[in-house]
């Protein structure tokens, strides 16, 4: 269980009016206190012996009540920390953040919106000139505060990018900071800024990258390496459905959603 599951937890017990205290992630003393008055309220609906249950299995058992009560399927209440409890959790992190569950992702493809006619990859060099050269660059300001992935204590204002996609990357900044606020951006990783315009070649490839126009964004390097997959990159959970919604909305493309590699990297080119 960890400190995102605790806040989805704390909120949990704050709208049970068992406790006042702050959405930390941290399971202390007010949240145990809080969480054993809640269990008592609903005494009913727990397994005989649960009274004997670890504070830690009690607190997993009151957030898998916490789901049954908002209709998530988080299977029985069993105080085990599971795959199932696991993703129901998630589930009730965003009801509570957007007052709504999340749509079945599963059952969607990333959308291949274009609406800035953005260029395909093989067209760049003929349509923007040649990588050696460096691009028209403008700084496009985020209305979070970022840190530099490799150095948390350098804080840039902004992304540099090509000037042909500021707009909409102005745009799909803002609405991202509309939707998430600036701690929940910060709780997912979202500061961690893993830069745009760089003049190299794709990793493990020869074709130059699409940075090195200033047409990609990298995000969280370190929790989504390059090979990674679904399977391990946290950019490809289920809370960030909306965040990639909202590049893919203005043509972007994700090589985590598309290719299912490389999740940190998102690009204003077409594949």
């Amino acid at each position: 269980m960890n400190k995102t599951a605790v806040r989805t937890l704390q909120r949990f017990l704050s709208d049970q009016k068992t406790y006042n205290g702050s959405i930390d992630g941290i399971r202390g003393p007010k949240t145990l206190a809080a969480i054993n008055a809640t269990l008592r309220n609903h005494a009913s609906q727990l397994p005989d012996g649960a009274e004997r249950w670890s504070d830690r299995r009690r607190a997993v058992a009151c957030l898998q009540l916490a789901c049954q009560l908002s209709k998530i399927e988080a299977g029985p209440i069993d105080g085990l920390w599971g795959p199932q409890t696991e993703y129901a959790a998630s589930v009730l992190a965003t009801l509570q953040t957007t007052g709504s569950k999340p749509d079945p992702w599963r059952d969607r493809q990333p959308t291949d919106a274009n609406p800035n006619n953005w260029y395909r990859e093989a067209e760049l060099e003929q349509a923007l000139g040649s990588p050696t050269r460096k691009p028209p660059l403008t700084v496009v300001p985020c209305p979070w505060k970022l840190a530099l992935a490799w150095d948390l204590n350098t804080c840039p204002s902004g992304i540099g990018c090509h000037e042909l996609v500021a707009d909409s990357l102005a745009r799909i900044l803002s609405r991202a900071h509309d939707h998430y606020g600036p701690q929940r951006l910060r709780e997912l990783g979202l500061h961690r800024y893993g830069g745009c315009y760089n003049k190299r070649r794709k990793r493990g490839g020869t074709h130059w990258s699409t940075h090195a126009w200033g047409l990609a964004i990298d995000w969280d390097p370190a929790h989504n390496k390059l090979k990674w997959g679904r399977d391990r990159a946290r950019l490809a959970r289920l809370e960030y459905d909306t965040w990639w919604r909202l590049w893919e909305e203005e043509g972007w493309v994700s090589l985590g959603r598309t290719r299912n590699f490389d999740w940190m990297h998102v690009q204003a080119v077409k594949l």
